[in-house]
């Protein structure tokens, strides 16, 4: 007996509902970003490997632990794309996008990304990411607000839902040199009972201890200082000028200051999206700005800010009744039973694709009844049963009527002059 092979662990197949869902769920995001004025990039899905090791930086896990690392072929090491920032920094320098005067860059995103962790409720080794990324000389206050509300707001789009945003304030660089230097000597009496994670960071970065998910290093971490009693005055300005238009505009927050991402490059304003009934999950996206990625990579000293949303997170997420909704919004225009069998039928369907209509035929193996309940499945608007004896039924699956034909033409005629 032939090897059955199975997909590999921490993958999904998507197909029929599932698939109509994931497919509304980028329409949706779509067409929200347009509002925004973005334009889509496609980019590879693996890149040389050291271009994940300068951007997402050497303390992120990602790097550490979850890369998934490709054969070496020829002279260069490539990985498997984990994010989508670092492409899309290195496509703007390589393609000197940065020139234009049209400022700043706009760029969407959507497709697979890969991190080989332990599998478990939304998490996976391949799932998809839909993101945007604004660059400039410097992001002002504008771009922050729409990279922020794009973000919340096409989540709740997809989820059909108020969504919950946690934000914190990371600072320039120079405010988080001074506090790390804070955070390493609160955590040097302890951190050798910490896990081996903690002690990595400690070295390397001692942000990232703060993102700790052992339970009993994230007891230790309620004491530690806050980065928000460490930002210098231009920072406080920035964070409070930020959080005084989400006010106007009338946007929910909370500030945690625990809140660091799960990245290096970050600076500035950061935030994580929650639904609220499903907070064990973790984030269903999340961002920031950050300031020396680009310039880190070989290009011009620019600033960026950022998110991505996880539609699989976003799909577990999602009520029952609002999965419904997505998967009812494709169906058929024409279902054609075909009982005549000698190629009219699909002389009918070319024409009738020709003209924008979408065409699906029932099975020659099907009777009457199993094909009419096809149709009921496929959601057809209408269904063409083309008869043995050369006649046609129409019949409005919508309303139930029904219009008997003498020939194709008549048929025709009378199917697109209702349109």
């Amino acid at each position: 007996m032939a090897q059955q092979f199975k997909r590999p662990r921490g993958t999904n197949d998507y197909f029929g509902e599932d698939e109509a869902i994931l497919q509304n769920m980028r329409d949706i995001l779509n067409q929200e970003t347009a509002l925004y004025g973005t334009q889509f990039i496609e980019l590879p899905m693996f890149e040389e490997n050291a271009l994940f090791h300068r951007t997402v930086g050497e303390s992120s896990d990602i790097v550490t632990k979850e890369t998934f690392d490709l054969e070496r072929r020829g002279d260069k090491d490539y990985t498997l794309r984990p994010e989508f920032t670092a492409s899309v920094s290195r496509a703007v320098i390589e393609g000197k996008w940065y020139t234009t005067p049209d400022m700043p860059l706009r760029i969407s995103y959507c497709g697979p990304v890969f991190r080989y962790e332990r599998p478990q409720t939304g998490r996976l080794r391949q799932f998809n990411q839909f993101g945007v990324e604004f660059i400039d000389t410097k992001i002002d206050l504008n771009s922050t607000l729409d990279a922020f509300l794009l973000s919340l707001r096409g989540a709740e789009k997809v989820l059909g839902c108020k969504v919950k945003a946690k934000i914190n304030f990371l600072g320039s660089f120079e405010s988080r040199e001074n506090y790390k230097k804070e955070l390493q000597g609160f955590f040097a009496p302890m951190i050798s009972e910490m896990c081996e994670d903690c002690q990595r960071r400690y070295q390397i970065n001692p942000l990232r201890i703060l993102d700790c998910k052992v339970q009993e290093d994230q007891e230790r971490c309620k004491g530690a200082p806050r980065v928000r009693d460490y930002l210098s005055q231009e920072d406080q300005e920035e964070f409070a000028n930020i959080c005084k238009a989400l006010d106007q505009i009338g946007i929910e927050y909370v500030i945690d200051d625990d809140l660091v991402r799960g990245l290096d490059y970050y600076t500035g304003l950061v935030w994580e999206l929650y639904e609220a009934d499903h907070e064990k999950i973790g984030a269903i996206g999340g961002g920031g700005k950050y300031s020396s990625l680009m310039k880190n990579i070989g290009g011009p000293e620019m600033e960026g800010i950022g998110f991505s949303l996880g539609l699989e997170r976003l799909l577990f997420a999602m009520s029952d009744e609002r999965k419904k909704e997505l998967a009812s919004t494709t169906s058929i225009d024409v279902f054609i039973i075909d009982f005549k069998r000698d190629g009219t039928s699909m002389e009918i369907a070319d024409k009738l694709r020709k003209e924008g209509y979408s065409v699906l035929f029932s099975s020659f193996s099907r009777a009457l009844g199993g094909a009419l309940k096809m149709a009921d499945r496929k959601r057809a608007k209408r269904v063409i049963i083309a008869e043995s004896d050369g006649t046609y039924k129409l019949k409005d699956m919508f309303s139930r009527q029904q219009e008997e034909f003498e020939n194709k033409e008549s048929l025709l005629l009378c199917l697109l002059s209702k349109e």
